[in-house]
């Protein structure tokens, strides 16, 4: 029996109360901030998808992202075997974890690709693994899924952070309507507005073409190098969005039939499976729009003779750093706590955000919070859309933890939205142009963005 009822937030936001856990979303996103934490140098640059398996994709594993970092790791493994031994188990504990991860997401098609739910970037993985294991049947997840975006923290972060689009941020408006509707159980409106902001979205994406999402041909709607570009993503939802209904339909949907809903031949579809079902396509569209960006974007050219001897030479000094590293931790009674450079980035950037400087803020997250050209202003903007509606008002480091070469990390206590709890900052190395950084003087130390939910946390 798929839902109908118009309530269910209250039990929605129990199940995930404390926001998106946005570990390892992206296979090619996440595998950077690992090979990080090794200490290993990993080339995040994009390549070109001439050459390689193209979407739709049969698998998760057939993204060019988790084949590039695959073989990567396969040579890796060889080096760790031979000279970098320590690192050899980390190594191996990386290579799990990718494949975890397209393990969860090809699951997650098995189970509810039919059903035309599609795994978007903005998914907290934790969260659709428990819901994979913890049902027997496809019915049982999409109500557990459905519960997910019921969660108004959920909502809210993931409608924000689509302002970070070109053409989503000029709609900013209109998806937060949207939200309201859906938060109010006005499920109706909510999908008229998530239609209308689709389709001047696609429209608005390639002023050469401009076509509305409803008039593109579901195939030419690939996403490269994204979870939403498996043959059961985008491209199969699509074919039920532009379905043409002629006929009047009067028993109730539970598909986003964008036809017949415009039209008028679909007169009963106020319910939360399509609200939410258009929710969860506008943000696949989100997705499908960067991948078609990032797709466009030129190969790296090949490095020149120099450069190659002076990687040989930097990788030899790194080599070296790393023999002689050792984990370290201090509490706030040490000795050197007081004076640790981290302390003092931590209680910079909490110290920014609890009086609302995003402009200070903007200089903290590393380079892959964004892209490499995006300014400090934009970034700020970006800041100020997802920090909205999170107020911290007290704070403490209590700890700090140096768990791998290339990464420090912060603990303590805060306060967020007068709810006391506690919260961890994830600090790495880089270069200003988002290079990784470990063992080079002109290197900064970024925090590794995550949302500011995961300082919310109950104590």
């Amino acid at each position: 029996m798929r839902p109908r009822s118009k309530s269910g937030n209250d039990q929605g936001s129990k199940r995930h109360r404390g926001g998106p856990d946005r570990t390892m979303l992206v296979c090619r996103s996440r595998s950077v901030y690992l090979c990080r934490d090794l200490g290993i140098s990993y080339n995040c640059g994009m390549t070109t998808p001439s050459g390689q398996i193209q979407p739709p994709y049969g698998s998760a594993s057939d993204l060019p992202s988790f084949q590039q970092l695959s073989s990567q790791i396969q040579g890796l493994k060889l080096l760790t075997r031979l000279i970098v031994r320590k690192q050899h188990s980390e190594l191996l504990q990386l290579e799990h974890k990718i494949t975890h991860i397209v393990n969860v997401v090809d699951r997650f098609y098995d189970r509810l690709g039919a059903r035309n739910w599609i795994f978007h970037d903005s998914v907290d993985i934790t969260a659709v693994e428990a819901i994979l294991d913890h049902t027997t049947t496809s019915e049982e997840a999409e109500q557990r899924f459905i519960e997910t975006y019921l969660n108004e923290d959920y909502l809210a972060f993931w409608s924000r952070q689509l302002c970070s689009v070109a053409g989503l941020r000029e709609r900013a408006h209109q998806i937060e309507r949207a939200r309201e509707h859906y938060s109010a159980g006005q499920f109706d409106s909510a999908v008229l507005h998530l239609i209308a902001v689709m389709d001047g979205f696609v429209n608005d994406f390639e002023p050469n073409v401009r076509h509305g999402l409803s008039s593109r041909d579901p195939d030419a709607m690939t996403a490269w190098d994204s979870a939403v570009g498996h043959h059961l993503g985008l491209t199969n939802a699509l074919k039920t969005y532009n379905k043409t209904i002629k006929k009047r339909v009067e028993e109730e949907v539970y598909e986003l039939h964008r036809h017949g809903i415009v039209h008028g031949t679909v007169t009963r579809f106020d319910n939360v499976v399509v609200a939410t079902k258009a929710w969860n396509m506008l943000f696949a569209v989100a997705d499908w729009a960067v991948a078609t960006e990032n797709a466009r974007q030129p190969k790296d050219p090949e490095p020149t003779l120099r450069e190659t001897f002076q990687q040989i030479g930097a990788n030899a000094r790194i080599k070296k750093m790393l023999d002689t590293w050792k984990p370290s931790h201090l509490s706030d009674s040490d000795a050197g706590f007081e004076d640790h450079e981290i302390l003092s980035l931590t209680v910079e950037f909490l110290t920014s955000w609890r009086v609302r400087n995003f402009g200070a803020l903007a200089r903290f997250p590393t380079r892959q919070f964004g892209n490499q050209e995006t300014t400090p202003g934009k970034i700020a903007g970006q800041l100020h859309q997802v920090f909205e509606g999170f107020a911290l008002s007290e704070f403490r480091v209590t700890e700090l933890e140096n768990t791998a070469p290339a990464i420090w990390v912060s603990r303590g206590e805060a306060t967020v939205n007068d709810a006391p709890g506690t919260f961890e900052c994830r600090w790495t190395i880089e270069e200003v142009d988002g290079r990784f950084g470990y063992g080079s003087d002109s290197a900064l130390r970024r925090l590794v963005f995550c949302d500011p939910t995961v300082w919310r946390r109950s104590t």
